[in-house]
């Protein structure tokens, strides 16, 4: 018999006073108790394994006094309670609220905890096998499932365009990286973050892979009446990045490919749940993108425009 979430709590000797599925996160409970704000995280597709190495993650980066999301030890120490087939996990709040209003200073800050993040998993030694990101992989894949239809068609007429260096990419140096880094995960306080959440997708790859996920991310989330904001954003995050770490050429001259790839995976993705004049818009803002000197020029500016 599957227990109730509130037994399931209680693994972790918190007797809950109420507790909310969150609507537009339906593996993730917000629990309130003991005083306290917590969350309880249904990890689907997930191993004891992949647990496991989130809190020797995660406590690492702690020991480097950054604040991120641990998940924390039930009675019998563990980082996780298995439920017949599922595993769930159990968090502290961290303090503050999800980025989610794009600002020169939110942005730059972001940029800074990313570099000081890369830093610390840059020595990091895994426990367990770390999965590779394998970005143009999964492009591919949903590109030949969507071959008859028209925005498959388009994506790869974009993928053409490109002219993507695999090769160049997988001989960039590999390292542990959060593989989640949106807005969502991004915690702000006064406004700067304040903490990092989401160490649910530990992954191997190139960190420019996390910077170009954030783009992303950023980019899609920009209201139509503020797309002319786009180039500006994506310096004022650069520069936070680059004001404690800086990138290769050979890096910089890879990035907007790695942000146009993940950019066709949020289309393809909003097309196959059903919203395809979002995919199509999102089609339509790649075209204008990758064909924009700017786009390509915003990533190669010089070390004194940092300063």
């Amino acid at each position: 018999m599957i227990e109730p979430l509130e037994d399931i709590v209680r693994h972790w000797g918190v007797e809950p006073t109420s507790m909310k599925t969150l609507p537009l996160h339906p593996n993730v409970t917000k629990v309130k108790g003991e005083g306290k704000t917590f969350y309880l995280k249904r990890r689907e597709y997930s191993s004891f394994e992949n647990r496991m190495e989130e809190l020797y993650l995660t406590s690492y980066i702690i020991s480097y006094g950054l604040n991120v999301e641990s998940p924390i030890l039930t009675s019998s120490q563990l980082p996780y309670v298995k439920e017949g087939e599922q595993i769930y996990s159990f968090y502290e709040a961290l303090e503050g609220t999800p980025l989610k209003k794009f600002s020169i200073e939110s942005l730059t800050d972001a940029g800074k905890y990313l570099a000081t993040l890369h830093l610390i998993l840059k020595e990091y030694q895994s426990h367990n096998e770390v999965k590779g990101w394998e970005i143009e992989r999964h492009v591919r894949e949903w590109m030949n499932e969507l071959d008859s239809e028209s925005i498959g068609r388009r994506g790869q007429g974009i993928l053409s365009k490109m002219k993507w260096r695999g090769t160049i990419y997988e001989d960039l140096p590999h390292q542990i990286v959060h593989s989640d880094y949106n807005p969502g995960n991004i915690l702000m306080q006064g406004g700067k973050v304040s903490g990092i959440i989401d160490f649910e997708r530990i992954r191997s790859a190139p960190r420019i892979a996390d910077i170009g996920y954030f783009l992303a991310g950023m980019l899609k989330g920009i209201p139509a009446e503020k797309k002319d904001h786009s180039i500006e954003w994506i310096m004022a995050f650069m520069k936070g990045y680059e004001s404690h770490d800086f990138l290769t050429s050979g890096e910089k001259r890879m990035l907007p490919s790695i942000v146009t790839l993940f950019l066709l995976q949020y289309a393809f993705f909003y097309f196959q749940q059903g919203y395809s004049e979002v995919g199509s818009s999102c089609l339509d803002f790649i075209e204008e993108l990758i064909e924009s000197a700017h786009f390509h020029g915003v990533f190669q500016y010089e070390k004194e425009k940092l300063e």
